[in-house]
């Protein structure tokens, strides 16, 4: 069993997905041929956004997998031992209120590692990192691939725009039950090299087609999960590949 790049599985076999997004998500990863390891809710953040993997847990490029320290003597970890899965847990105390929650929010690619120093777990970083001033940045980026990403976020693309392809989107369209809007990278991941599964269709983003053609353009094809309305679910980590 092989772990993957943070990100950037060649063909996935093993994801972390919240486990209240289950009954909408299971079936589409079944056919995918994915295996789903369900994260309990997280009980310490936001109830909106306690089914959020980004918040609990993050594929790191130096340290593997890093969880949240309430996920200590779960189900969950008994389930990573039976499959022989290496982890550890963040040394972070998480709250219900931002930056208290965004610790391990933090989006590992290729080369680099985006995050805000003041609010990331800088543990779980490798590499170069690329300070931004986004406590959310996995949320907020959609790792298309080591050299492309999709963000509404002008201060990411900004950031990136020498090293890295950026598309940039309106904020618009993603669905986050009790907020505005959701994030696109929380409503979407990568199961392959060629592969970016979206929570749902992208009808009601203004950037439909720019993003379609994006993909095209480095050779990545969509998978819509669901036929609702694109959903922030807080994405997945991918962990293990086949």
């Amino acid at each position: 069993m092989k772990l993957c790049k943070p990100n950037l599985p060649v063909s996935a076999e093993y994801i972390i997905i919240g486990e209240r997004y289950g009954s909408l998500l299971a079936p589409a990863l079944d056919s995918l041929g994915i295996s789903a390891l369900w994260l309990p809710d997280n009980t310490l953040v936001d109830t909106r956004l306690s089914g959020h993997a980004d918040l609990s847990a993050i594929n790191t490029p130096d340290k593997g997998l890093l969880l949240a320290p309430y996920l200590r003597k779960s189900p969950f970890v008994s389930s990573l031992d039976g499959l022989g899965i290496a982890y550890g847990f963040a040394d972070i105390i998480q709250g219900n209120t931002y930056p208290a929650d965004a610790g391990l929010n933090i989006c590992a690619f290729g080369e680099v590692t985006v995050c805000n120093p003041k609010t990331a777990y800088m543990p779980a970083t490798a590499g170069n990192v690329i300070p931004v001033k986004q406590g959310y940045s996995r949320c907020s980026v959609c790792v298309v691939s080591e050299k492309a990403v999709i963000t509404a976020d002008k201060g990411i693309a900004s950031a990136l725009e020498n090293t890295t392809d950026v598309l940039v989107i309106s904020q618009d369209g993603v669905v986050l039950d009790g907020f505005d809007c959701g994030f696109i990278g929380g409503a979407a991941f990568k199961v392959s090299s060629d592969k970016l599964c979206f929570s749902g269709c992208l009808d009601r983003l203004p950037d439909k087609a720019h993003i379609l053609d994006f993909l095209d353009r480095h050779g990545v094809s969509p998978v819509y999960l669901t036929d609702s309305p694109l959903f922030d679910f807080g994405g997945a980590v991918p962990i293990t590949e086949k």
